[in-house]
């Protein structure tokens, strides 16, 4: 090829066919600036803090790239990372998504079988007291992992994950172990809604975040496999519960509960461990400089950006539309005159739904795009409540074919929006971000989870039946501000994959 000899680009003289695409990182990461370039005297900028996934239109191209450097431009202009700088694979990494999985057992796992303390707790402590004031030991549980997500984000990013995931298991244990003595509403939101809550809300965002250091284009189906740690446990703890508290008591089966959690957390104390820290940066500063770093550790600038905005309202809407329904599904079974064990055995096929709907979810959005997915499954976790569970909630069989379908589609949620939001992030930003997000979720459930309860009331089948309409329109919302926030980012193409 001839050489190119431009004047005022003395750096670009010669290339060659086989490197002739500047990427968008290799352009960022190396500050390259054609302008810089042009006049020396002009200080470099690094583009990195503007770059958005939908600049392809700026992107530097050449006359003569070949089809394999073009395919590392199309990789590379996909993400605000480099390609090129995460292994994708290894022992290392595998072993960190293994640890990861197994902390999210309990973690995710607790999350799941909400609605199977809740139906206990209702029929047998609680059962002089109203199900919405029951409602609120939920949704404070929920407020308070969710909260304590934003500080356990901002450590992870600073200086890593053993801190926040130690600490976050003992609390967790210690916390199980209370809920086991409780007898009254105060006891359940100081053990469970507050001892609990903080050790889950210590642990999510370092279990979700470290998978995302290891992965980038295979990101969302590993973090969906770790993810599947919350359907298991889910699985296994409503059959495990079942079991133990007609023969052991409630007590005890707590312990029992609490002593298997610690047992799942011990590895991912093992092997979680970050592939990039910071720690060494932040040592010399001071306490008041560390405690003003904590205390603005909400990343509210990041709301100015609607592709954020949306993103985070999204996931609030699906949500509030889960967790709601996770915590009253089984309470709306056995209003429906089925048995304790048809309650628990609902609850399980739900989770055990959630584990190929992970997997596929995760695989299909690394193939089609993560918001293209997501957009598509909450869609359909509302439809599924309208067309099958509240016309025909009446029949056994059709309960158990609704737990099915309704598992596969709420399975990508919590594996996938975790994933979503690493998409319009940079790795280094990821947890702040990750747990920024759940700051606003938390909210949200803190109110939505409640007035799920005040509209199931004196718990009357009209009334469930408003509840799954409330559920539902959640759920539609979800889809609708995932779909705004995919907007921001890539238009209005529809076939594109993102």
């Amino acid at each position: 090829m001839d050489q190119l000899n431009p004047p005022q680009r003395p750096n670009l003289i010669s290339f060659d066919s086989s490197a002739t695409v500047v990427s968008t990182s290799q352009l960022l990461d190396s500050n390259f600036d054609l302008e810089s370039q042009s006049n020396p005297q002009e200080p470099k900028s690094n583009k990195l803090d503007d770059f958005t996934t939908h600049d392809n239109e700026s992107i530097l191209t050449f006359i003569g790239e070949d089809e394999t450097t073009d395919k590392k431009h199309s990789e590379n202009t996909m993400y605000l990372d480099n390609v090129e700088d995460f292994p994708d694979g290894g022992l290392k990494a595998y072993l960190v998504v293994f640890g990861s999985f197994m902390g999210l057992i309990p973690c995710f796992g607790i999350f799941n079988i909400l609605g199977v303390i809740e139906s206990y707790v209702n029929e047998h402590q609680l059962s002089s007291v109203d199900s919405s004031i029951v409602g609120w030991i939920f949704s404070i549980f929920s407020f308070i992992t969710y909260t304590t997500c934003i500080f356990s984000g901002t450590y992870f990013d600073r200086n890593g994950a053993k801190f926040p995931i130690v600490i976050g298991s003992i609390l967790v244990c210690s916390g199980l172990v209370a809920t086991a003595s409780s007898t009254q509403v105060w006891h359940f939101i100081c053990s469970f809604s507050l001892l609990t809550a903080l050790g889950n809300g210590l642990l999510m965002s370092p279990l979700v975040s470290v998978v995302s250091h290891y992965f980038l284009k295979k990101r969302a189906m590993f973090s969906s496999i770790a993810t599947l740690g919350g359907s298991f446990g889910g699985v296994i703890f409503p059959i495990l519960l079942r079991e133990l508290f007609p023969k052991i008591g409630y007590e005890w089966s707590m312990r029992v509960f609490a002593l298997i959690c610690g047992f799942c957390l011990i590895f991912p104390i093992i092997l979680c461990k970050e592939r990039i820290n910071n720690s060494k940066s932040h040592e010399m500063e001071s306490w008041k400089h560390k405690t003003i770093t904590y205390l603005s550790s909400f990343d509210y600038k990041s709301f100015k950006e609607p592709k954020f905005l949306f993103n985070s309202l999204g996931a609030l809407f699906a949500e509030i539309s889960t967790v709601s329904l996770l915590t009253f599904f089984a309470s709306y079974v056995l209003q429906k005159g089925f048995t304790t064990n048809d309650t628990y055995s609902l609850v399980t096929v739900i989770n055990a739904g959630t584990i190929p709907g992970r997997f596929i979810s995760g695989y299909l959005a690394d193939k089609l795009g993560r918001y293209n997915v997501i957009i598509f499954t909450i869609a359909m976790t509302g439809v599924v409540n309208l067309t099958i569970w509240m016309p025909f909630g009446s029949s056994l069989s059709v309960l158990y074919a609704y737990a099915i379908i309704y598992g596969i589609f709420s399975g990508s949620i919590f594996s996938l929006v975790p994933v979503c939001i690493g998409q319009i992030s940079k790795t280094e930003e990821f947890g702040k971000k990750y747990s920024t997000m759940y700051f606003i979720i938390a909210f949200g459930t803190l109110f939505g989870v409640p007035i799920g309860g005040a509209i199931i009331g004196d718990k009357s089948i009209d009334n469930y039946n408003w509840f799954i309409v409330y559920a539902s329109i959640s759920a539609f919302l979800g889809s609708i501000c995932y779909g705004i926030s995919r907007f921001y980012c890539v238009g209005w193409k529809v076939l594109t994959k993102f």
